[in-house]
Formats: C-alpha cells, structure tokens, sequence
C-alpha cells in the first residue's frame, strides 16, 4: 500500500425518527443506520396537494440481495413496481460460467415491501416458485427461504441463507439524496457475512460466512417516469480475511457530488465517495469507471450476463443489462493510502426504464 493526497470525507448524521416529517418534510442526507420508520409514502412531494394513490402508484421497492461465494454468484429480488410484482433468481458458476435463471412476474400489486427492515417479512410466491425474506436487523440478520422448480434445462432450488447484518459491526449506507427536486430516493446499503445452503438438484453449496459475502440492496425511491442507472458494485477479502467491498451509481442526478450512494467499506467500516463515472461500450466488452474525487479507480472485465427487455405497449419499458465478473483497479482511503483491488468479483448495471 502507498499513500497519495487525500480529499474531504462526507459525514454523516444520527438517522431520525422518521424518513419524512409529520409536516411531510423530507430527510435529505446520509445516516448511520436505517430508518425505524421509512415512511416514504408520508413525504410531501410537492407544493400542491398529491393523493396518496398516486404517491403509492409512482413508488418503486424493493430488497435485492447479491451472494459471492468462491464458487457461485447467488443473486435474488422482490420488486413491487406497484403495477407489477417482479421476482427474479439467478446462478452463477464462476468456474463454468453457466447460469440458471428463474423469474416470476404478477400483474397489479401482489406484493407488500415492509416499511423498515428491523423486523417484518415479505414473500413472492405461485406454484413452483416462492422466494421469502425474514427481516430481522434488530437481532443482526436476514433469513432468506427458497423455493424454485426447475424444468429439463434448470434444477430445483431450495436454499436456507442468513445475511449476517450486525450494526454493532457493520457500517451500511443509508443515504436519503433528491433523484429530482420532489423526488426522494432512499437506499441501504451493505457488505456482509452470508451463510446457510444452497441445493442445486442434488448439488449442495454449503456458505462459509468467514468466505461467503453477501451484497445487501434496500431502496424506495420516487422515480420520474423516464429513469437511467449506472451501477456496479463488488466484494472481496484481504489476505486477512476482511471485507472489501463498495457501491457506485451515476443516475439521473445532476448534482451528485454528495448526493449520492457511491461508498467503500473496509472491514465494516464505510468511507463515502463523490460522483461516479461510468464507460463502457458493447456491454460484454470492459467497463471502466470512476469517482470525480480520484478514490476511487477501476476496470471491469464482464464473464457473463443477465439482460432483459420489457415493452408493454410502449407505456412501460424496461432495457436492462446486468454483467458479473472481476473488477480490478485501487481504493484511496480518506488517510491516503492506496489499497489495491485485485480480481475482485461482482457485477455492473446499465438500466433505462419507462415506468
């Protein structure tokens, strides 16, 4: 490791009572835990009167959570786009670089996100497929359940895995930032132990928490209709057996220096980071990218892909590009010293919706 010239580091806040105030006012900024009560729907969006089934209908949640083991990438989400539930399952071999791929859409709202995740439990679920979260983060975890049938090309699924999310240890993002002038975005964020099992047909894959790491994804956010990211996020461990891991995203935010959720953790303990840049062309060829500050510097060499298309009849649209692979590159940490990021595993996103 090498030093180098440091810049400022954002601070961060007690996290208040509440996202939004009893007047609808909004809690705009960065927070040392999640909220208690991430009352988004209670935010007054704008100057005028809004009712509150479009502030339901214009919402977008979900809980995603991306696993890294030595030998397979796990990847799953609940998303209540309100006009739609969506979930999604996925399998990665790093060594094979084959992937199963499992997916269960209902129209309308057929699913309820819990307002906080200290306590609470969502599941998504028809016939031969139900994927359900346990969300205890007053006791230090989340407990994943699934269930998937497969078919000739694909095997079954059953996993039991726990997302060992301590607070006395763990450092998450908790950001608050304006996606437009009366849009908020709330986001958690972390890199943690995993363990528990994943059964492929017959295959069991045991998780090791001291091996295994666990990409923690909450958000609600109040998209405008016509939205875009830019995403890439990885983990890994030292020689000593600590957590490296970070998150970086370019949206639709034209001031994101700290308005932002680009961030770094080393061993639980997170470091903020200005804008992220982004530069990439054919989507299975290298990515590049970068924080305005200079902290943060990397290559990613894609090894595989997920991507989906969605039309429905021009209204709603949805082009999403989902690479894995190694990311490569440096860290500058807030004291200056340069931590190396070598064949680091992980994915990038482009998304552009119309929702």
């Amino acid at each position: 490791m090498q030093k180098t010239g440091h810049s400022e580091e954002r601070r961060r806040r007690a996290t208040p009572e509440a996202l939004a105030a009893s007047d609808g006012t909004i809690a705009f900024g960065t927070f040392d835990e999640p909220f208690r009560r991430a009352n988004i729907l209670d935010a007054k969006l704008y100057s005028f009167y809004v009712p509150s089934c479009w502030k339901v209908f214009r919402l977008k949640e979900w809980q995603h959570f991306g696993i890294i083991t030595p030998s397979h990438y796990f990847g799953l989400v609940i998303f209540d786009a309100k006009f739609m539930g969506v979930s999604f399952f996925y399998v990665f071999d790093r060594q094979t670089r084959q992937m199963f791929e499992y997916e269960l859409q209902k129209m309308g709202r057929k699913t309820i996100l819990p307002e906080q995740t200290y306590e609470g439990a969502v599941e998504f679920s028809a016939a031969g497929y139900s994927i359900g979260i346990v969300n205890a983060l007053d006791k230090g975890f989340h407990r994943i359940r699934i269930g998937i049938r497969g078919d000739a090309q694909k095997p079954d699924i059953a996993a039991d895995l726990v997302i060992h999310e301590d607070l006395n240890r763990v450092e998450p993002l908790v950001q608050v930032s304006k996606i437009s002038p009366h849009r908020p975005l709330y986001t958690h964020k972390a890199a943690v132990p995993a363990s528990g099992t994943v059964d492929l047909g017959a295959r069991r894959i045991v998780l090791d928490p001291q091996t295994a790491i666990a990409l923690i994804d909450e958000q609600k956010t109040y998209y405008p209709y016509f939205s875009f990211w830019k995403w890439a996020t990885g983990a890994g461990r030292t020689d000593q057996g600590k957590i490296l891991g970070f998150n970086v995203c370019q949206t639709i935010m034209e001031d994101d220096a700290d308005n932002n959720e680009n961030c770094f953790w080393i061993d639980g303990k997170i470091h903020y980071l200005k804008g992220a840049r982004f530069e990439f062309g054919d989507y299975r060829d290298p990515w590049k990218m970068k924080t305005t500050d200079g902290r943060l510097d990397l290559t990613f060499e894609p090894a595989g892909e997920r991507a989906q298309k969605v039309n429905i009849a021009g209204l709603i649209k949805s082009d999403f590009h989902q690479p894995l692979g190694l990311f490569n590159g440096r860290y500058t940490d807030p004291s200056g010293v340069v931590h190396p990021i070598k064949d680091v595993f992980g994915l990038a996103e482009h998304h552009v919706t119309r929702y």
